[in-house]
């Protein structure tokens, strides 16, 4: 009986990441940091190389060969469907201070407030004949879903294959305090 089904869901998290003590599984090149697959970040903020605040959600990023988006120019549903056949994934644990933890969650919801009432503002302007309005609201819904997407990552993959792991988004801080290539 070891299993209780009424037990709340359990998130995948980690307490506390743990780094391996290979230098040459995770290093800096310039502003990319460079992991093999089995690697972990360190348990440190990405934004401000702080502590991160426990627990450290697990975040699964994607990427896929940039020459794809050439099948945008064909079909925007056929890049779609071969990119999602294409791309490539890992799990990894980025870390946030509690500082930054609720900076991005308020950036989050500023979009989704905004796309929400852009969205509104299109319905009024519809409902009114209003053009201004209706592209306003456009505009506004845009703006909310492209800057919740831009601020809300943590870090992005810019490169994925067997042998190592290319990750963006790390402050300066953070990068420092990682081994360069050698």
């Amino acid at each position: 009986m070891s299993h209780n089904p009424y037990a709340p869901p359990q998130a995948r998290v980690v307490t506390r990441a743990t780094v391996s003590d290979d230098a040459s599984a995770i290093r800096r090149e310039g502003n990319t940091v460079v992991l093999v697959p089995d690697a972990e970040l360190p348990p440190r903020c990405v934004r401000c190389n702080a502590d991160a605040a426990e627990p450290i959600k697990e975040r699964t990023l994607y990427w896929h060969t940039p020459w794809l988006y050439v099948l945008i120019l064909l079909s925007p549903l056929i890049y779609l469907i071969v990119a999602l056949i294409a791309r490539k994934s890992v799990k990894l644990h980025p870390g946030l201070c509690a500082g930054h933890l609720v900076l991005r969650r308020n950036v989050i919801l500023g979009s989704w407030i905004a796309a929400l009432a852009g969205i509104a503002l299109i319905v009024t302007g519809i409902g009114q004949s209003s053009g201004a309005a209706s592209l306003a609201g456009i505009v506004l819904m845009l703006a909310g879903i492209i800057v919740g997407m831009v601020k809300g990552r943590i870090v992005y993959a810019t490169h994925i294959d067997e042998r190592r792991i290319e990750i963006k988004g790390c402050s300066e801080p953070f990068l420092a305090s990682l081994p360069r290539r050698r």
